[in-house]
């Protein structure tokens, strides 16, 4: 619910980075720089202690003492939610001096630049001073016409808009790509060949590997102010295992990560930027499992020696629960010879919506450890494997709870709720209330759900070896969340609740369908068939309503490319229930005797099974 405290400032009397960041949050915020009555009057006093932000309110003016714009932005947050008590100083500190987050713009949805902006605001009130996009290849290479090529690669002047934009919020923008792996929807394409070791991963000491990495480097560069780049390099699994390998043999992965870091640290310094990387594959490479967090990892000290010096190492962690793992950690990356960034997660990725659950475990522990360890850069990195098609807007909730935590060293419920509320500008009880359908909240993948093919039942088999009660129970708990969403599902944004809504609802109805589908062909009764049958168009109208609200939350939220990957999933599942009404239709009349899918069997399940849609949709051969 949006703000009702309205703040009015005498644009002559306040700094001027302070009357940039006023002036850009007044386009959705009640800021004012004229008085108006009711109005609470703006005074700001830089010069506090580092990392502090202080307001004191007293009759119908507000002083706000801050370290830093972002401080300052944050002040105002807690003036818009009512957190500031008349006579009571307002103190909060942070040993953050950065605080930051990255999202993933590669998966599919690439942001659109107005909503970007809006999201921009909400992370200044909410304290934040750096962003990332990550763009694998989602930005305009000049003469590489194939790089992004049909996936909404932002423009330049899209780049220099948005940096501009964050800048006069107090936040700085910094670019975020890859130029060792992930590079899989590039290297597909036949302009790339040459830069190629596999499909993910590019052919280091190739000219034209360096030539393309020049081009993308000086493209970032230009379109930021911010004289840092994070030039990605992790999950490098296959370095040196493909095209290199054939042509020049096999060699250490350390020696061909190090000479291919050194080649992309000196194109940074010809564009006069400073890179970091994830950090991972130092660590990986010294693990004979390739894991990450091995505890018996060890790096070769020729190795270690020869570490290009002046890039930053980035340790990301989206896993840990534990303050003292997160620690270890980070005392293992000091031996890498500079001082981590720190990178937690807020969970959207392989999820419909903001997995509040696993992110409010990880993330405290984790700023916690932080705070402990005194590290001063912390960012939130937002994934959107397989697919990215989690409903962006209800992750700032998971962005205010971080927040919290990096200002405050908790998150009080009802404070936290306060904040969001006139941040964000919906109800902080909704959108926990739909995040309540994803894993592990439910003890059922509700993606996988989603995914999985009602006939083939990849997921469902898997899960009903592990609990025969999961699927009842899952019925339940998805109706009982339907039912909580719905008195609200006219709301659309800021966060859409109608497409929470429809998340839940569709969920109920494929779960209540699929134990109806296989009692009534356990029974083989001709009636029970019959009416799995005329349950069908119900399950229909659901994945329609579905659709429709998964189109309208992406088209506002992001550029259009990468909807047609929702709407081929949603519609082949669509065509599947019609299947199986053609299935039920041959047992009922003699046709056929069984259907096979449900005839097949298995009584061990696996040992795990990872989720993602390809995995989920069928065994069958599907590409590549």
């Amino acid at each position: 619910m949006p703000s009702t405290v309205a703040l009015a400032y005498d644009a002559a009397a306040v700094p001027a980075d302070i009357a940039s960041l006023l002036r850009t949050l007044a386009e959705r915020y009640p800021i004012s720089p004229k008085t108006k009555r009711g109005a609470t009057r703006l005074a700001f006093a830089p010069g506090a202690a580092v990392g502090t932000v202080s307001v004191t309110l007293t009759a119908g003016s507000a002083t706000i003492a801050y370290d830093t714009v972002a401080h300052a932005a944050r002040g105002i947050g807690a003036l818009l939610a009512g957190l500031v008590k008349p006579g009571k100083e307002y103190r909060e500190t942070t040993t953050f001096t950065t605080l930051g987050m990255m999202l993933d713009c590669s998966r599919n949805a690439v942001m659109n630049a107005p909503h970007l902006k809006t999201w921009l605001q909400q992370l200044a009130l909410l304290g934040y001073n750096l962003a990332m996009l990550y763009t694998e290849d989602t930005f305009e290479v000049p003469g590489e016409p194939y790089f992004g090529y049909l996936r909404g690669r932002y423009t330049g002047e899209e780049l220099r808009e948005i940096d501009e934009y964050a800048a006069a919020l107090g936040i700085e923008m910094v670019g975020c790509i890859q130029t060792l792996g992930h590079l899989n929807r590039v290297l597909h394409w036949a302009p790339f060949a040459k830069c190629r070791d596999t499909f993910t991963v590019v052919m280091e000491g190739e000219p034209e590997t360096y030539a393309l990495i020049d081009k993308m480097v000086a493209t970032i560069a230009k379109a930021h102010r911010s004289k840092r780049i994070h030039i990605g390099m992790d999950e490098a699994h296959e370095l040196g295992r493909g095209r290199f390998m054939d042509l020049k043999g096999h060699e250490r992965a350390f020696d061909i990560f190090n000479r291919h870091l050194d080649r992309v640290l000196g194109i940074c310094r010809t564009h006069g930027v400073s890179p970091m990387i994830w950090s991972d594959m130092y660590f990986r490479m010294g693990s004979k499992n390739q894991d990450y967090y091995d505890d018996a990892w060890a790096m070769p000290d020729d190795v270690r020696r020869a570490i290009p010096q002046g890039v930053g190492m980035v340790y990301w962690d989206y896993y840990k629960d534990d303050v003292e793992k997160y620690r270890a950690m980070i005392k293992r990356h000091r031996t890498l010879g500079s001082e981590p960034i720190m990178a937690s997660a807020v969970w959207t990725h392989s999820r419909v919506w903001y997995d509040q659950h696993t992110t409010e475990r990880m993330v405290a522990p984790c700023v916690r450890a932080c705070r402990e360890e005194k590290l001063g850069e912390l960012i939130f990195t937002m994934w959107g494997d397989d697919g990215h098609y989690c409903e962006m807007d209800s992750s700032l909730a998971g962005l205010a709870f971080g927040a919290e935590h990096a200002y405050t060293g908790e998150a009080d419920p009802a404070r936290l709720a306060k904040r969001y509320a006139a941040v964000c500008g919906v109800d902080y009880r909704l959108v926990t209330e739909a995040a309540k359908m994803t894993f592990p909240a439910t003890d059922v993948d509700a993606q996988a759900i989603l995914s999985d093919d009602p006939l083939l039942g990849v997921y469902w088999r898997q899960r009903d070896l592990g609990d025969p009660k999961a699927w009842k129970d899952a019925a339940k708990r998805y109706a009982a969340i339907s039912a909580k969403l719905k008195p609200h599902a006219r709301i659309t944004a800021p966060v859409d609740i109608g497409h929470g809504y429809n998340l839940a609802a569709c969920l109920a109805e494929k779960i209540a369908f699929g134990l109806e589908l296989r009692a009534a062909y356990a029974s083989g009764k001709p009636a029970a068939l019959r009416a799995v049958k005329r349950r069908i168009p119900r399950m229909t109208k659901a994945i329609d309503a579905l659709l429709d609200s998964w189109r309208r939350q992406w088209h506002r939220r992001n550029k259009t490319f990468g909807l047609e990957i929702v709407q081929i999933r949603l519609a082949g599942l669509r065509e599947r229930y019609l299947e199986i009404g053609r299935r039920l239709d041959e047992l009922v009349d003699g046709t056929a005797e069984t259907i096979a899918e449900l005839e097949e069997r298995t009584d061990k399940p696996m040992d795990w099974l990872t989720t993602h849609y390809a995995n989920m949709v069928s065994p069958a051969y599907t590409g590549m």
